[in-house]
C-alpha cells in the first residue's frame, strides 16, 4: 500500500529530526522539509489521478473551464497553504503559520467569488 511508503517516510523523517533537533536545529529544519517535500512526490500520481477525473467530469457536466480552473487552484492553494504553514509551525514559528493560513484563505476566498457570483445568477435566473 502507497499509504505505508508514506507513513514509513514521515516516521523515519519524524526519528531524523527527533535526533537532530537538540544539536543541530537547522539541520533538523532541512531534513523535516525534505521529509515533507519526499512525501509529496509520492503521491503526485494519485493527484494526477484526482485531476484527470475532475476533467472528465468537467466535460460531461458542462461547467464552464474557467470555474474548473478556479476551482483546482483553490484546492492547489488550500493543500500548500496547510503544507507551508506546518513547516512553518515545525520550525517553531506559530505566527507565521497563522498568517500563512490566513493569507490563503483570503486568497481562496477572492478566488472564490466569481464561483459564487455564478451560483447566484444561476439561482436567481432559475426563481420566477
Amino acid at each position: 500500500m502507497d499509504i505505508l511508503k508514506v507513513i514509513g517516510v514521515a516516521f523515519v523523517t519524524l526519528f531524523a529530526v527527533i535526533v537532530l533537533k537538540p544539536s543541530k536545529p537547522e539541520i533538523a529544519a532541512v531534513v523535516s522539509i525534505a521529509g515533507g517535500v519526499i512525501v509529496l512526490l509520492m503521491f503526485l500520481d494519485g493527484l494526477a489521478v484526482v485531476l484527470q477525473s475532475f476533467t472528465n467530469i468537467v466535460e460531461r457536466s458542462g461547467v464552464r473551464s474557467d470555474v474548473f480552473s478556479a476551482l483546482l487552484k483553490i484546492i492547489g492553494i488550500g493543500f500548500l497553504t496547510e503544507f507551508a504553514a506546518n513547516i512553518c509551525a515545525d520550525a517553531g514559528n506559530s505566527s507565521m503559520a497563522s498568517k500563512v493560513n490566513l493569507a490563503g484563505k483570503v486568497i481562496i476566498l477572492v478566488l472564490a467569488l466569481p464561483i459564487i457570483e455564478n451560483l447566484l445568477d444561476i439561482i436567481v435566473n432559475i426563481l420566477p
